[in-house]
């Protein structure tokens, strides 16, 4: 049985992995963009809806399991089901997996301009297929071998960046402004909704790797919140640099792409190594987080949608044809129309998530008390 200290790094490398994904590269560098010199207003706002609220319904989901369908069964059957779907498709491949296609396509961009999108995106979702014909090797990939080619890259770039980088000019923005902003780019990442259905594969991985023994579910929690103070805490660093990064290199972003500004941004920092570097870079990123969100779809689709009438096979090829071409819509476009439904749903999402974790604190305490 592997360490303690060894499940609660992976695990906490695996989270850090299925969260960082597409939005997650884009957003903090667009909100230093535009708060400038006032990116401290922007960070806190980022980290409120970014970090905390994902991270609270992540260790709410950990009291119930991480069984979704028990968490949300409060709603009722036909609610909670429609709810659920609703958010495996934003996050899947409706949402989410398109935009990281688009992302790490934008590094490929920088090598070979005349590489087509169709094509790219043809190889990103059949990779992805192959990751996760085997279920259960999921956490250990992303943990043990996507997670610190990624961490080590952009440790390296927001470094090597806020090394090299010149004074900027001074926002015209108001401190609550950038705030609201941080606050509300926040939201576009869409962790609260993917924190839902992560913490079922965390939840999964920690109980067969450990014995089962008396208590063992108490232990389970109390590595949940080891694990995820650790991926939030890892979250917290790449987003501050981020931003930095945005706000640093501000100049050279004005006219340039969301989904191109670490690549403008890798260019004026590492010159002609810029290409294989930022390549390698987001396309292990957006695989890692497409991978996850994948494989969640797939299995719904699979299990309680088509109550086990087609084949996992099957449901994953059905799960890529839709991430690839819904992908050739580009990253603004599929960004947009997330946007709107996002401003209706995820309020309603972190007021769900804090009322359960306050009901399921108060049961336990009301039990306590009895006893």
């Amino acid at each position: 049985m592997p360490s303690t200290t060894k499940l609660v790094l992976t695990a906490g490398f695996a989270m850090f992995s299925m969260f960082f994904g597409s939005g997650n590269l884009i957003f903090p560098l667009l909100i230093g963009l535009k708060s400038q010199n006032l990116y401290v207003y922007s960070i806190l706002g980022f980290s409120i809806t970014a970090i905390c609220i994902p991270f609270l319904g992540l260790l709410g989901m950990m009291k119930f399991k991480g069984d979704h369908k028990k968490y949300f069964s409060i709603l009722g059957e036909k609610l909670a089901f429609v709810l659920i779907l609703l958010m495996l498709m934003l996050i899947g491949p409706f949402g989410v997996i398109p935009r990281c296609v688009n992302v790490a396509f934008g590094g490929l961009e920088l090598m070979c301009p005349i590489f087509p999108l169709w094509l790219f995106s043809l190889i990103f979702c059949i990779f992805t297929g192959v990751l996760i014909w085997r279920p259960n090797n999921i956490v250990n990939i992303i943990g043990l071998i996507l997670t610190p080619i990624k961490l080590g890259s952009y440790v390296l770039l927001i470094i090597i960046g806020i090394w090299f980088a010149e004074p900027v000019i001074y926002s015209e923005m108001s401190a609550s402004s950038s705030f609201f902003l941080g606050l509300s780019k926040g939201y576009q990442t869409m962790d609260l909704m993917a924190s839902f259905f992560f913490a079922s594969t965390i939840y999964v991985y920690l109980k067969k790797a450990l014995p089962a023994e008396k208590n063992v579910d108490d232990k389970l929690i109390r590595m949940g919140i080891l694990s995820s103070l650790f991926g939030a805490f890892l979250l917290l660093g790449c987003y501050v640099g981020l931003v930095l990064l945005g706000y640093l290199y501000s100049p050279f972003l004005d006219n340039v792409a969301q989904e191109s500004m670490l690549v403008a941004i890798a260019q004026q920092t590492l010159g002609r190594y810029a290409g294989p570097f930022i390549t390698t870079t987001l396309a292990v990123s957006c695989l890692a987080t497409a991978t996850i969100l994948a494989a969640l779809f797939t299995d719904f689709l699979k299990e309680d949608i088509c109550k086990n009438k087609i084949t996992r096979p099957q449901a994953i090829f059905a799960t890529a044809i839709i991430s690839f071409t819904l992908s050739l819509f580009g990253f603004e476009s599929i960004c947009n129309c997330l946007g709107y439904i996002l401003e209706w749903i995820y309020p309603f999402l972190m007021l769900f998530a804090i009322f359960q974790i306050v009901r399921k604190y108060t049961i336990n305490q009301n039990l306590i008390s009895r006893i």
